[in-house]
């Protein structure tokens, strides 16, 4: 465990980080620094920084020090709506300093979100707001175009522009046979009047005998992305997913990923397999953002948290350097945080998490269809600083391995 010393005042002016192995893929750092904070913000980050007085100094040698951890997918509506997990299960005590909820409110249910969760909650938490009323809070959220809010939409996405980052629709039945293609045509035209970027599930595991129509729906929605909208569950096996597990991958996507589209693992129970993960992976498309899509229905297994994510796709046959980034400076460039998040730039607010790498024989479960690889090495979660209050992570259950 991680070791931390007190110095002289009990009033702490200053906290140092001493010693970790610092990866930074914002400022291309990656080796042994020091890192000091004061007043909630990073001041320095140098190979080696004196003791101050009344400094806190927390001694992380043999540790991996990085930028605080941010979760773009996750759903974090508690008591909002019934999938709603707790912003305690997904962030500061899971190693995670900010989290994005993907639209599971929309106009109508969004302000008890705000008021009730994202307000007093520890961990920064931003969102996409739904095209949809209820947004999640009933399944499947659009039948017809009664479930379509355009203007309310627009209008509460301009209103909350300081945590609302995106729109988000699931191109999932009902309304991607009933409505068709002027659906995603929509979706889109909401997103551009909103002046925000697009979040779109795809992958539709219970459309029984439509998987061609939702296909065919997912393909053209794709088609209307720009740079900076999202694909969520890139590695989905479902019809409407992107990539087959045979490698046949829908020119749309490559078109997508061209244009600036970015791909989004959002892991969630049963949005990816591990079996269409490696064919992408070996294809060279490689998600910019790693995610939980943690819920109620999946924080106590198989999802669990950010690090256990990350661990899976360290299995996958990603660097260390590529996991981090995909956890920290890209999503935080997604959200247009990357001034203040995803980096330890000297001056940016002390989001800091300190990982512990634990090697060993794993067996690592997709939560899709129950697929299993086998990895050496866990990421789990030591130390979080959130705006430099130091958080030990709460204790449990943090992988379903064997």
């Amino acid at each position: 465990m991680y070791q931390v010393t007190i110095r002289d005042e009990p009033e702490h002016r200053q906290t140092i980080i001493r010693g970790g192995e610092v990866i930074d893929p914002c400022q291309g750092i990656h080796g042994r620094f020091d890192i000091a904070v004061a007043n909630g913000r990073i001041t320095a980050v140098a190979p080696q920084i004196e003791d101050l007085a009344g400094a806190e100094v927390i001694e992380a040698a043999g540790r991996v020090v990085v930028p605080g951890l941010i979760d773009m997918h996750t759903h974090v509506a508690e008591a909002i709506i019934p999938l709603g997990a707790s912003t305690e299960q997904a962030g500061v005590n899971r190693g995670v300093t900010t989290l994005c909820d993907a639209g599971s409110t929309g106009y109508s249910n969004f302000p008890g979100f705000r008021k009730y969760v994202i307000a007093p909650s520890q961990t920064d938490v931003f969102c996409y707001l739904h095209i949809a009323p209820t947004g999640l809070a009933v399944m499947p959220e659009i039948r017809g175009w009664e479930d379509v809010s355009e203007d309310e939409t627009v209008a509460t996405a301009r209103a909350n522009r300081d945590v609302i980052k995106g729109i988000k629709f699931r191109a999932v039945m009902p309304g991607v046979t009933t409505l068709g293609t002027a659906l995603a045509q929509r979706a889109k035209q909401i997103a551009v009047a909103a002046g925000l970027p697009l979040m779109v599930h795809i992958g539709d595991g219970l459309c029984g005998d439509q998987g061609a129509a939702v296909e065919a729906f997912t393909r053209e929605m794709v088609h209307l992305m720009d740079r900076g909208d999202i694909i969520a569950h890139i590695y989905a096996p479902a019809p409407g997913g992107m990539i087959k597990p045979d490698g046949t991958v829908h020119p749309e996507l490559t078109e997508a990923i061209r244009r600036g589209v970015l791909l989004d693992s959002a892991h969630g129970r049963p949005n990816m397999s591990f079996a269409v993960a490696r064919a992408g992976i070996g294809l060279g498309i490689l998600p910019h953002i790693i995610s939980t899509d943690l819920a109620a229905t999946n924080a106590d297994g198989p999802i669990y948290s950010l690090t256990l994510t990350m661990s899976k796709f360290l299995a996958l046959g990603l660097t260390l350097d590529q996991v981090i980034a995909m956890t920290t400076v890209n999503p935080a460039r997604a959200l247009d945080e990357a001034a203040r998040r995803g980096t330890l730039g000297v001056g940016a607010p002390a989001d800091i998490t300190v990982l512990r790498l634990v090697p060993g024989d794993y067996t690592f479960v997709d939560g899709s269809i129950g697929n299993k690889i086998p990895g050496d090495t866990l990421i789990l979660p030591e130390l979080t600083l959130k705006n430099g209050t130091v958080i030990a992570p709460r204790p449990g259950a943090e992988v379903e391995i064997s």
